[in-house]
């Protein structure tokens, strides 16, 4: 081999050590796309939770109730639906902690537990970033950006 050809062992620390920087400016920028990202998961859970109730009490030709109030893990029964946040997620006090879909797919007791009351998620490491999980009479889900939390 001629001279000339490769690097040398100075320019590969000092291109380690250039990317070493750039790589502990990112990090923080990482933990916070991570810390959103789970978030995101939490939210997209509890809507598929509360369209899979929907789908089985419609399929099935029976109440299915979706019961937020768990702490910890519990398994599924024929009735009813878990949620339980995960991560840094909440839900936040004041939010209904349970609805039932009625066998046509409709909210039951809409007026008394859902209607002006969105189940809202706040993110207890994002500040005041919180998502509100709006569902009609009719049990369609609308995931809506809330500010404060």
């Amino acid at each position: 081999m001629g001279k000339g050809l490769g690097f040398t062992l100075i320019e590969l620390m000092v291109t380690i050590a250039v990317l070493a920087i750039i790589a502990t400016m990112a990090a923080p920028s990482f933990r916070n796309i991570a810390l959103a990202q789970n978030f995101n998961r939490s939210t997209q859970q509890l809507v598929s939770q509360l369209n899979q109730a929907r789908s089985k009490a419609v399929l099935e030709r029976k109440e299915m109730t979706v019961d937020l109030s768990k702490t910890e893990q519990t398994p599924d029964t024929k009735t009813t639906l878990y949620w339980k946040p995960a991560g840094d997620a909440v839900l936040k006090s004041g939010s209904p902690t349970e609805i039932t879909f009625l066998l046509s797919g409709g909210v039951k007791d809409f007026d008394a537990n859902i209607k002006n009351k969105p189940f809202v998620i706040c993110n207890k490491s994002g500040g005041d970033k919180s998502k509100s999980i709006d569902i009609s009479l009719m049990g369609t889900v609308n995931i809506t950006e809330s500010s404060t939390c």
